[in-house]
């Protein structure tokens, strides 16, 4: 069905948070401003999916990823651990974001 934004929710009487049983592919892209995660969605279920989740579209994927680089810069690989990390640049950060959506959908479509 779609990728989905996603938050944790309480269990065990609040004393353990676990991922809601209707996402699958679960924990990508945490983003520390809002805490929530990406993960799947199917088309064919026979359980309940609430009205009001997340569903990122790959352009919402994007500005998702984008408004997080503005907060937490997202750094490139630079291979080195020993070398100081760089910061992608918007442009990387777009690109990365959108092949990653674009596999995570042919992934599990």
């Amino acid at each position: 069905m779609a990728v989905a934004e996603y938050m944790m929710h309480l269990s065990n009487g609040g004393h353990r948070k676990e991922v809601p049983g209707f996402i699958g592919d679960r924990g990508h892209h945490f983003n520390p401003i809002d805490n929530t995660f990406v993960g799947w969605i199917e088309d064919e279920r026979d359980y309940y999916v609430p009205d009001t989740i997340v569903i990122l579209t790959k352009e919402d994927f994007i500005a998702r990823q984008l408004a997080i680089h503005a907060v937490y810069p997202m750094m490139k690989d630079i291979g080195n651990p020993e070398e100081e990390p760089v910061p992608m640049t918007e442009e990387e950060v777009r690109v990365a974001s959108g092949t990653w959506y674009d596999e995570f959908v042919a992934k599990n479509g």
